[in-house]
């Protein structure tokens, strides 16, 4: 689904191009009959000229065949011929140019990642509709067809607005299930303070720093919050077991990320989905030596490799009942060690960069001792 929206959205700007030159083609021509309308004014020769120029284009052309058809043209002089064929071509080249800055402003939308189904957009279309109605005095057949065809897009997008009104609505409500299981996960065990919130902000820095789209970085952002769920199946005397845990303890404790992602296993909506996937894969390693599953390389997906280092940077700094907070220093030695073997070395050389911005973070969501 990823790939489609990114080869759409290169689709987009590839036509955006298209339309400015286009456009540029069409300011060009419009300058060209400007500066002849002028001459002709004053020049016989310039005006043959733009006579000539002007029958080859065929909206002029049908409608001088019109007044030709109505014995119009006999009655009125050649330079008035001329001129008014000159204003008809620049109108004509006008409402081309409309639909051109409407075609690309759309255009804009969906390369952006933003939505173009939106009541604005609609009303926008229905109003460039009735400029259809200029073509009505030679072609009316046309005219009305294209009329109506707009007219119709536009009620279109009203209705995809509404649509979208409907689906983000939809995400809402994603939102505050998933804030509010983060907030039950955390308060299950007491000593994890702020530790869901510093993930996700860890995550939405890596995220961003790797030139995702916003959409991608508000959902992993979001998801993120939810990768530990699996913990509220994990007996609380563990969880704030103070000391070291036993290998069946440790044992147990690992089958956290398998009870998250059968937890959200039947869940709708797209960012559901990725907080099961990050559940899951937020403690495998490229090297494939992580739990639950083993993967490795490309079998882990992006957001589960920037929660990996996010979730443990923050575990290594926090102090946790069995240990003391490590110096942030010593937990980024830790992280850059784990390139490649542990940790997706992409994510750690972004994490590398953004690390000033990843540590003020932590500062400012510190737990309060």
């Amino acid at each position: 689904m990823e790939k489609v929206k990114i080869r759409i959205q290169k689709i987009s700007r590839i036509l955006m191009i298209i339309c400015r030159i286009a456009r540029v083609i069409m300011f060009v021509s419009i300058g060209v009959v400007a500066v002849l309308l002028i001459g002709a004014c004053f020049s016989d020769e310039i005006m043959q000229h733009a006579r000539n120029i002007l029958q080859q284009e065929e909206f002029v052309a049908g409608v001088l065949s019109g007044l030709r058809d109505n014995k119009i043209l006999g009655k009125v002089s050649l330079r008035t011929i001329v001129i008014v064929s000159g204003l008809i071509h620049i109108l004509s080249r006008l409402v081309f140019v409309l639909y051109l800055n409407l075609f690309k402003n759309l255009l804009e939308y969906i390369a952006n990642g933003d939505k173009p189904f939106t009541v604005k957009n609609a009303k926008r279309i229905r109003r460039i509709s009735y400029t259809m109605l200029i073509l009505i005095f030679y072609t009316p057949l046309i005219a009305v067809t294209l009329f109506f065809v707009m007219l119709f897009f536009s009620y279109l997008f009203e209705y995809g607005a509404f649509l979208q009104d409907e689906a983000d609505e939809t995400n809402r409500i994603q939102e505050e299930m998933i804030v509010s299981f983060a907030e039950i996960t955390e308060n299950k065990s007491e000593q994890t303070g702020k530790h869901v919130k510093r993930v996700a902000e860890y995550s939405k820095i890596l995220a961003a720093e790797m030139g995702l789209d916003g959409e991608q970085i508000s959902q992993i952002y979001l998801a993120s919050m939810m990768h530990d769920i699996g913990k509220l199946l994990i007996d609380a005397q563990i969880l704030e077991k103070p000391g070291r845990l036993t290998d069946e303890e440790y044992t147990e404790i690992k089958k956290h990320s398998g009870y998250g992602g059968e937890l959200l296993k039947s869940v709708e909506g797209d960012v559901m989905k990725l907080a099961k996937t990050i559940a899951l894969e937020h403690h495998e390693r490229v090297d494939g030596n992580g739990y639950p599953e083993g993967k490795s390389g490309e079998d882990i997906s992006m957001a589960g490799k920037i929660v990996a280092v996010a979730d443990v940077y923050d575990a290594l700094t926090s102090k946790r009942s069995y240990k003391e907070a490590w110096e942030d220093s010593r937990a980024y030695d830790e992280i850059v060690k784990g390139s490649g073997t542990q940790f997706d070395a992409e994510v750690v050389e972004v994490f590398k960069r953004a690390y000033d911005k990843i540590n003020a973070v932590r500062l400012q969501f510190a737990d309060e001792k």
